[in-house]
């Protein structure tokens, strides 16, 4: 082959190699994309990229993840790392990547370890902001500077924190923007989670009361940080974090503020349609699944809504309301047939997703923060103390396993690769299947 020709080989085949790269992991290939170039939705549903997975509803297609395992004895534990910065956010996956954030009023970081061996593989801290006042922020001791679970697109992984710092990071943790949004007006400091739509980082800024009109949607440009757009809000503070599905033939964002449910167009954040049906200090972030949303009203009710509506759809897109043990932080979980909620007592509740009727109720015997996960048929539960519970995703109640992880757990896991993601107060913890001995890095 004369060099000519192996030239235009080569130029043929440059766009295939500038459009993904294959890396594998485990026994399955993920593609990673290259910067400039957004992942397919396909590869995004293939991550965990943002708080409770791709779309925010805390389900993993795959049934693998094993029922019991024993962080003591190493069974079906991958491994353990010791997480040197402290918060409340939940890990997310990209590829070999896992990403957390945390910090305190000297410093905030994001922290990236290979989900392979749970080694540390960077650790970036956010810079300061010039014009900063020299006395820093002081987060709340509930929700602490490290509250709101990070996003990444698969080009960057971004983090807000509660000094209202927001900044993106490439994928081998060069800071590249950081900007102040606000400071937020309200008890608990900034705890709603980012999303990513496209090129797009979507932040619900909800703060103060809905008279003094300070709450925001905004969206801004992944790369440059720019805002694409912002919408003002007609709530006060509210901690839950926005999804973003089709339905209806529209990319829709939805968002909750009392007493607001409203769903923005994702391509300009114009208001498609909204519901009054909130009350209380809203945290549990909404689902959407089978064709439905479910919102919570803390301790006051669980709301089905059609989200195929326009304008004020109150009077006609409300469904079913469930008013036993609602949670008061955790979000729902459903697999479509049923819908599943734990309140912090740590009463687990379980309804059916097309009447609301109430199937079961079970006391784990424990506190909890985490909001349940399904992965395959199984509902996966972590409690306060760090006692994982497994039960069938299922309208009669089984519990399937019962294991303990061995220290205090408030963030919700990730799933990915086979493999179940927990961070304690501690320790990230990676579950396994047929892992026996833990790798410490």
């Amino acid at each position: 082959m004369n060099k000519s020709a192996l030239h235009q080989i080569v130029a043929a085949l440059r766009p295939m190699f500038d459009r993904a790269v294959l890396i594998a992991v485990g026994s399955a290939l993920t593609t990673v994309a290259l910067a400039g170039d957004l992942p397919t939705p396909q590869e995004y549903g293939a991550n965990w990229p943002r708080f409770r997975g791709p779309d925010g509803s805390g389900v993993y297609a795959p049934g693998d993840i094993p029922v019991t395992c024993d962080p003591a004895t190493g069974r079906n534990v991958a491994w353990i790392t010791q997480v040197p910065i402290s918060g409340f956010s939940s890990p997310i996956v990209w590829g070999d990547r896992l990403f957390v954030s945390g910090g305190d009023e000297s410093q905030c970081a994001v922290m990236c370890l290979d989900t392979r061996s749970g080694a540390v593989s960077w650790r970036s801290a956010v810079p300061k902001i010039v014009g900063d006042a020299a006395e820093p922020e002081k987060a709340p001791d509930e929700s602490g500077m490290a509250a709101a679970t990070t996003a990444t697109d698969g080009l960057r992984v971004y983090a807000m924190f509660a000094n209202g710092v927001l900044a993106a990071f490439d994928l081998s943790g060069k800071v590249v923007w950081s900007k102040r949004v606000a400071v937020p007006k309200n008890p608990y400091g900034f705890a709603t989670s980012l999303v990513t739509w496209r090129d797009r980082v979507i932040v619900q800024f909800d703060q103060g009361d809905p008279d003094d009109q300070l709450s925001k949607l905004y969206a801004f440009d992944g790369a440059t940080g720019t805002v694409v757009w912002q919408q003002p809000r007609p709530v006060g503070t509210s901690w839950a974090t926005p999804i973003v599905f089709d339905a209806a033939g529209k990319s829709q964002i939805v968002t909750l503020g009392v007493p607001w449910v409203i769903s923005y167009a994702s391509s300009d954040g114009s208001e498609i349609w909204r519901a009054d049906c909130l009350d209380g200090e809203v945290t549990p972030s909404p689902i959407f699944r089978g064709g439905m949303l479910f919102v919570v009203s803390p301790t006051v009710k669980l709301q089905a809504i059609r989200p195929d509506g326009q304008g004020d759809v109150t009077g006609t897109h409300l469904g079913w309301e469930a008013e036993d043990n609602i949670p008061d932080v955790s979000s729902p979980v459903s697999d479509g047939q049923c819908v599943f909620v734990v309140n912090t007592p740590g009463i687990l509740t379980c309804y059916d997703a097309k009447t609301g009727r109430k199937h079961w109720e079970h006391d784990l015997g424990d506190a909890c923060k985490a909001s349940p996960s399904i992965a395959g048929n199984k509902l996966y539960v972590v409690t306060m103390h760090g006692a994982l519970m497994v039960v069938e995703a299922a309208p009669q109640f089984k519990e399937l396993g019962r294991s303990t992880l061995g220290e205090e757990v408030f963030a919700s896991p990730a799933f990915a690769q086979s493999r179940m993601f927990v961070r304690g107060v501690h320790h990230l913890i990676c579950i396994e299947a047929a892992a026996h001995e833990p790798v410490k890095p």
